[in-house]
């Protein structure tokens, strides 16, 4: 480091010192900028190959109107040249003029700016045309990738914030494309002028490179210090939007209207927005000054160049019209590399976000079914047994499940009780394979559900989740949702929802099971989170699986509503497998077996009657359940 600052003027040394740039920021031969480097021509290179198997086309089409606009302009220019030129010499020799070729001259000359302004139309006809189809084509791809993965990865803090930087750059992909296109615009364009510039003089391509390239340099750090903005204080953009989220939210307004929060979260929002409005304002000004420096520096150098042509002309080594003809290429060599760093640092700015989809993409399914998987078609309701299973969340330290075993019979109707993080919801999760067993096994009808093929289980799973989704559509297609693979049925839709209790309340709507539900969309009609939890319930029954799973089902219905639906439950069950959750011990009398979950293990089973002569935990806790009932 020492030699390195030795070997710096001490005019840089000086610069970096006062403006706070790091040194390492600034080594273009670093081994973190040749990572960097490397890693945005790979990104570039994906985003390329992605655009090329989406339209070929298109692609190519993009790329020719890039380079139309670099080259015409020199042709313009040394059209130019001769123009001026052939006047110069019919003004000390009229007779010397040859009208037919200055009007070819003049004729291509139009003919180049209307092949100019054509290449400027098709640019933008083209790049609006990718703007709107590429997102079309990345969202298939992205969001495709993403209904594949496990809710291993969802629950991952990490990959939750891969994903909300992705929501918030939508738009990098396009810049990125953008950028690539204007970076070989200019990289052509410095080509050609600097292959000019040699033919004038080596020497001038020297000052206007060590004015671009420091600029660059400067240019890329300040992308990276936007970024690390973005990226070091992403907790604070989280924070945000969890905020004006609650301060949106029809669920939450009613709380915090009582408890006079929102002036608290106006407050806190507004916190956030001004520690990256201070961040953002210190990054500006050291950037609004070095571009005031850069920018004198290649005016001088730019006056200059013009100064030694002009000279060059008065000494006869050039001609009038080579004046303008290297004013033009002096120009367009200062713009072509002065837009090749730019757009390269454009380039590398949207390479930083467009990383993040390309890590989501990337991002494997933790389950997935196993070679030459057992494809499962149950013709009856199976039996499912856990075998010493235990099972710990990834990053935890300690198990949710520990050595648990327990069988269930065929057509049984199984309850589990517990504390809060006993473990009964994640009992659900690896009967679902959302999770694998840390050890143990989990068998149906004597397989090990890994096993299994993936999909083929799932059908045979109805499940009524205690935090439920509530679809903005309408009623019967709430109700279809519980099983797409097959056509939509009314009079199945029907009789779910009437096994479900829904019934009467959809028919009281307007438009019946025609209605839209929530307020999302026009003519929508909000449901208490009742009768949502009765059109949940009707979901789970319409897709008639040998294996019904309820947590929490009847949580925000009444005592009578609950009563009704589990006598529905017991009539219509009576060839299913049914695992009920619940905390409500009036509800979970009715299963064949209760199961106690206590620190992760089977504390107590048995029917009602048998754990209440027990005497056990499980009649204790229902005892004080049933004394608030007094």
């Amino acid at each position: 480091m020492q030699a390195e600052q030795r070997a710096r003027p001490l005019w840089s040394r000086s610069i970096f010192l006062r403006y706070n740039i790091p040194a390492v920021q600034l080594t273009l031969f670093s081994k973190q900028r040749r990572e960097s480097v490397l890693e945005t021509l790979a990104i570039c290179k994906r985003l390329v190959g992605m655009i090329w198997d989406m339209d070929k086309r298109l692609l190519t089409a993009a790329v020719l109107s890039a380079l139309v606009p670099s080259i015409v302009p020199f042709v313009n220019a040394y059209i130019y040249k001769l123009v001026i030129d052939a006047i110069i010499a019919g003004l000390s020799d009229p007779a010397a003029i040859n009208m037919q070729h200055l009007v070819m001259l003049l004729t291509t000359r139009v003919a180049t700016y209307f092949v100019q302004d054509a290449a400027f139309s098709t640019q933008g006809y083209v790049e609006r045309l990718l703007w709107t189809k590429f997102p079309i084509y990345l969202n298939k791809k992205l969001f495709g990738h993403i209904a594949e993965l496990d809710i291993e990865n969802f629950e991952d803090p990490a990959f939750r914030d891969r994903l909300e930087k992705v929501r918030d750059s939508w738009y990098r992909p396009q810049n990125l494309i953008t950028g690539m296109l204007f970076a070989l615009q200019s990289l052509v364009q410095f080509l050609i002028a600097f292959v000019a510039m040699l033919t004038l003089n080596w020497m001038l391509v020297l000052p206007i490179a060590l004015i671009a390239i420091p600029e660059f340099l400067y240019r890329l750090y300040e992308s990276q210090s936007a970024w690390s903005i973005w990226d070091w204080h992403s907790h604070r953009k989280k924070r945000y939007s969890y905020l004006s989220h609650m301060l949106q939210d029809a669920q939450s307004i009613k709380e915090m209207r009582i408890f006079r929060l929102a002036p608290l979260f106006v407050q806190q929002t507004t916190a956030v927005q001004e520690e990256f409005y201070e961040d953002n304002k210190s990054l500006s000004m050291r950037a609004y000054l070095f571009r005031l420096i850069f920018n004198g520096l290649s005016t001088v150098v730019f006056v200059g160049i013009e100064v030694y042509v002009i000279v060059l002309a008065f000494a006869r080594r050039v001609t009038v019209g080579d004046i303008s003809f290297y004013t033009q290429i002096v120009s367009n060599f200062q713009n072509g590399l002065g837009g090749l760093l730019r757009n390269m640092n454009d380039v590398f700015e949207a390479s930083l976000y467009v990383k993040s989809f390309f890590e989501v993409m990337d991002a494997p399914a933790v389950m997935s079914s196993a070679q030459n998987a057992t494809v499962l078609e149950l013709t009856q309701s199976p039996s499912i047994t856990f075998d010493h299973v235990s099972f710990r969340y990834p990053g935890m330290d300690h198990e949710v499940l520990n050595d648990f075993n327990l069988e269930i019979s065929p057509r049984e109707k199984v309850a589990f009780v517990g504390e809060n993080g006993a473990g009964k919801t994640t009992i659900i999760k690896l009967l679902a394979r959302f999770y694998d067993p840390t050890s143990g096994r989990i068998l149906v009808n004597g397989t090990d559900l890994r096993e299994l093929e993936l999909d083929s289980w799932h059908r045979q799973l109805a499940i009524l989740f205690q935090d439920f989704n509530r679809y903005e559509d309408t009623a019967k297609q709430n109700i279809y949702f519980g099983n797409v693979l097959r056509n939509m049925d009314m009079k199945d839709i029907e009789k779910a929802a009437v096994d479900a209790g829904a019934n009467a309340m959809i028919d009281a709507l307007e438009k019946g099971y025609d209605q839209m539900l929530g307020r999302m969309f026009e003519s929508g009609e909000e449901l208490s989170v009742g009768q949502w939890q009765k059109i949940a319930l009707a979901r789970a029954y319409y897709r008639n699986a040998p294996v019904l799973i309820l947590d929490e089902p009847t949580a925000a219905i009444d005592a009578k509503a609950e009563a009704e639906i589990f006598t529905r439950v017991e009539e219509l069950s009576k060839d299913k497998t049914v695992i009920l959750i619940s905390h409500r011990f009036s509800t979970v009398r009715m299963a064949d077996r209760i199961i106690v979950i206590n620190e992760g293990k089977l504390f107590e089973q048995g029917s009602h009657a048998e754990l209440m002569r027990q005497k056990g935990v499980y009649a204790e806790l229902f005892s004080l359940q049933a004394k608030g009932y007094q």
